[in-house]
């Protein structure tokens, strides 16, 4: 028996034990050690990025949560009766005698093939292949995830810049060195350890919050998986053959 929304609650599980940790990371302070100690500031930009991606992927995998149930919902509808025919009637796909599919993916795709085999069925032997809209499809479906990713690694690679920064700052310590005394020698060592903070806290950060992001964006990932498996086997097996005998897109 499928779970509604499960892929939004596997999300959700995600989600929770990441505030979990981050509220209990708030409470032993290691926020203020992060922020306090990162100079470049580079680490409140992360987390910032963080916040966003994660709202993000959020809104993403809602939407893939709700195609993926539509989906289900028109195949316990096609399966309960196997015998209906289908037929598009001006921009609605109808089922038996007046049951109208749900708007969303699946839907298109099956506009979609009726308006290739109305138009080509008696020309084209393999009208009824649904490969190059398949495969139009899935790019659709997948493209919001691409830039999930590229957020993913800005924050990696956000956290590489403060190590470059951090190392940057503990350089600039040395050449401010003229007398070799124990002033001056506690003076460029607390500079040379406030730059190698900022590289490791920045760092840390970034990989953290990439780690996370990426996370969130495979599970995406996963559920546009779903979402166009359900799409293919639901058009092969129910909609595919009660379109192509026959029917053709009906105007009103």
């Amino acid at each position: 028996m499928h779970i509604t929304h499960q892929l939004l609650l596997r999300w959700l599980l995600f989600v929770t034990a990441v505030a979990v940790g981050l509220t209990v990371a708030w409470h032993q302070g290691l926020f203020h050690i992060l922020f306090k100690n990162d100079a470049s500031r580079l680490s409140i930009v992360i987390v910032g990025v963080f916040v966003m991606s994660s709202i993000h992927a959020g809104w993403l995998i809602l939407r893939l949560s709700r195609h993926i149930n539509h989906v289900n919902t028109i195949a316990q509808l096609l399966d309960r009766d196997q015998q209906s025919q289908i037929v598009v009637k001006n921009s609605e796909v109808v089922f038996g005698y007046s049951a109208v599919l749900p708007d969303g993916p699946l839907t298109e795709h099956i506009h979609n093939l009726a308006r290739r085999l109305s138009n080509s069925a008696a020309t084209h032997p393999f009208a009824n292949d649904q490969s190059q809209l398949l495969d139009a499809l899935s790019k659709r479906i997948r493209s919001p995830q691409q830039l999930g990713w590229l957020i993913a690694d800005l924050m990696i690679k956000l956290g590489l810049l403060g190590t470059v920064i951090g190392f940057i700052l503990m350089l600039q310590s040395v050449p401010t060195v003229e007398d070799l005394d124990i002033s001056a020698i506690q003076t460029m060592l607390s500079k040379m350890s406030d730059g190698m903070r900022v590289a490791l806290f920045t760092t840390l950060c970034g990989l953290i919050g990439g780690v996370l992001a990426g996370i969130q964006y495979h599970i995406a990932d996963r559920g546009a998986d779903e979402l166009i498996a359900g799409i293919t086997e639901v058009s092969e097996i129910h909609a595919a053959p009660r379109l192509a005998s026959g029917n053709e897109i009906q105007r009103y």
